[in-house]
């Protein structure tokens, strides 16, 4: 039966209708409001159980965050110390020779203003201290007295590094919840291209954990009422064991972190109690269109973040070949300024290839474009992951090398040349082309693309098909020696 709207000159049937309709909503109201009731109860003892885990994971947040930070100090202590310890000038001056002049031009006033570090020490193989410098001043002082037992633990660690390696600072908490320190000890090693050499003194660096320290870190953290106590953290507070090296438990770093459950429950129980009512009636609604609005906005940016990441690439890449381009090469190279370089340096190679002209010439740029795109496979094969390829336009590759030794760099220059010079089948036709290689190593990345330029130029020069390395011989071209492909210079 199809339904017809009634129309306005029918109140009797309306009213009738009207009536029929407040029967049935006093019928359903008597369940109605029990459901109401036992909903109420049931959401109010949803919204103490929400209340009570933001709570929970708001403490569990900060606490994350405090090991994080602590964590990053632990490592950039580590890494300062390492610095200074493995370190030429630090074992000529403090092992070969005891240089006071140069200890307070180097560790005074510069490590307790700019790195905060009040407590430097050096000790012999004896342990015993050659020099303090303490709160920016060479004085005196008692090690077990200022630190604890634990500094002899952090020491012996430290001198557990293998001997002419590479030393492994030994960092942790020292002290105790007066005075709380976080210090690194560093085995002193000198080193050559080739080698390291272990000495028997040892650099400790310490940094105080007091009352400044810890309300700049509950500041930037957001971390409130930072502080350090001996008794475990209340339940509404956040807090981290406090160990020494040696395994001592002092106490407690505790802090109040911001409980999102705690401020939002008298707010979400007034919230249900008064509106209950209306959620009950618009909640389907509300969130059918809140799904819909979620997921379109959802839609949205997942559509917008694609396009971001394909403008980015596009930026940065070589739309033939699918290499970076000359801004990701400059990007690369301002990269590698923050980058230790290894023994030999920062590495880059430079490829051009040879008779490709005579290619499009002969056979036309289509055919060109696929001996690049062959080109552009056989080099991305020959490097590793954390290696650059980028085509810097026409028949010029460039390779940044990651942390590369000098014997893999070369190694893959003569691939390169041997692997292009071969004839190459594309499209049903046999070509012939090569490649000459510029090799350049270099600590200072700004020089690496013009030291290359000037290596591929010799190596142009000796006959094509060759690898030169940059040196400063070769900017003077008429003493440049011949060298064959396979053993470059």
């Amino acid at each position: 039966m199809r339904y017809e709207p009634v129309g306005h000159g029918s109140p009797p049937l309306q009213k009738a209708k009207g009536e029929a309709q407040a029967v049935e909503i006093r019928r359903l109201s008597k369940p109605f409001w029990i459901t109401v009731i036992i909903s109420a109860v049931s959401l109010m003892a949803f919204v103490s159980f929400l209340s009570w885990t933001l709570d929970r994971n708001s403490i569990r947040s900060s606490e994350h965050i405090f090991t994080a930070m602590l964590g990053d100090r632990s490592d950039h202590l580590a890494d300062i110390t390492l610095e200074y310890g493995y370190w030429n000038d630090a074992v000529e001056n403090l092992v070969e020779s005891f240089d006071m002049t140069w200890i307070r031009e180097t560790f005074v006033d510069y490590m307790q203003e700019e790195l905060q570090i009040d407590g430097i020490h050096l000790l012999d193989g004896n342990n015993q201290p050659k020099v303090h410098v303490v709160e920016g001043k060479v004085a005196n002082t008692d090690l077990r007295v200022r630190y604890g037992p634990s500094m002899s633990v952090l020491i012996a660690d430290a001198r557990n590094t293998p001997q002419d390696e590479a030393p492994v600072p030994a960092t942790g908490l020292v002290g105790n919840l007066e005075t709380l320190y976080l210090a690194s000890a560093v085995l002193l090693t000198s080193y050559t291209e080739d080698s390291d050499t272990s000495t028997d003194h040892v650099l400790v660096f310490a940094r105080p954990i007091n009352a400044s320290v810890l309300a700049d870190m509950a500041e930037k953290y957001h971390l409130p009422g930072l502080g350090l106590a001996q008794i475990p953290p209340a339940f509404w507070q956040a807090g981290y064991d406090i160990e020494t090296v040696d395994r001592r438990h002092l106490g407690f770093f505790v802090w109040n972190p911001e409980l999102a459950g705690f401020r939002m429950l008298p707010l979400l129980a007034l919230g249900v109690l008064a509106v209950y009512l209306g959620m009950y009636l618009s909640a389907r609604m509300f969130f059918h269109r809140a799904t819909d609005t979620v997921r379109a906005l959802a839609e949205a940016k997942h559509q917008a973040d694609k396009v971001k990441e394909l403008l980015a690439n596009q930026v940065r890449s070589d739309p033939l070949t699918g290499l970076g381009n000359r801004r990701l090469l400059d990007e690369k190279l301002a990269l590698l300024q923050d980058v230790k370089p290894l023994a030999d340096g920062h590495a880059l190679l430079y490829v051009d290839l040879d008779r490709f002209k005579e290619i499009n010439d002969t056979y036309g740029h289509e055919t060109g474009d696929l001996v690049l795109l062959h080109v552009a496979e056989a080099l991305t094969g020959l490097v590793n992951a954390d290696d650059t390829v980028v085509r810097l336009g026409g028949d010029e590759f460039v390779i940044v090398f990651g942390r590369a030794r000098r014997e893999r760099v070369l190694s893959a220059s003569r691939a390169i040349v041997e692997q292009l010079s071969r004839p190459v089948n594309l499209d049903g036709a046999t070509y012939t082309f090569g490649a000459s290689v510029g090799v350049a190593f270099s600590h200072k990345p700004s020089e690496l693309l013009r030291q290359a330029d000037v290596a591929l130029y010799s190596a142009k020069r000796r006959g094509r098909a060759q690898v030169a390395v940059y040196s400063s011989d070769l900017l003077d071209f008429r003493h440049v020696p011949i060298q064959s492909a396979a053993q470059p210079g």
